[in-house]
């Protein structure tokens, strides 16, 4: 049996923490950007159409990106447009525009799959 001192303890155990902190962080990168790249996917696809320029507008990009930790934002050029299709509006001339629940749905399966995934991998 080995007998080590503590100070040699303390660094194989911080050692051993920072190796997880390493593989953990960077599994969870490639996960975020998985699943955000497959909601652009699923929101060109699932997007109202009038003339198809809305549903090619979806973008991502990294709004928090330090080292232990990532942020993506799913956004479309033109904002405004995506709470009137989401939620509906009211017409000029009286009446109601029904809402159509495209990004509310995508946004659900995103997060399942975004916990499902980390919680398969880690």
């Amino acid at each position: 049996m080995n007998k080590i001192g503590m100070d040699e303890l303390e660094k194989a155990i911080e050692q051993e923490l920072d190796d997880y902190i390493k593989d953990t962080t960077s599994t969870m990168r490639e996960v975020v950007e998985e699943v955000t790249d497959s909601a652009v996917d699923t929101l060109k696809f699932s997007s109202p159409r009038k003339t198809g320029k809305y549903a090619r507008g979806w973008k991502s990009k990294s709004t928090s990106d330090s080292p232990t930790s990532l942020t993506k934002t799913i956004h479309n050029r033109t904002p405004g447009l995506t709470h009137l299709l989401e939620n509906g509006h009211a017409k000029q001339n009286g009446g109601r525009v029904e809402g159509q629940k495209h990004i509310e749905i995508v946004e659900k399966s995103a997060v399942k799959s975004l916990e499902n995934k980390l919680r398969q991998i880690l």
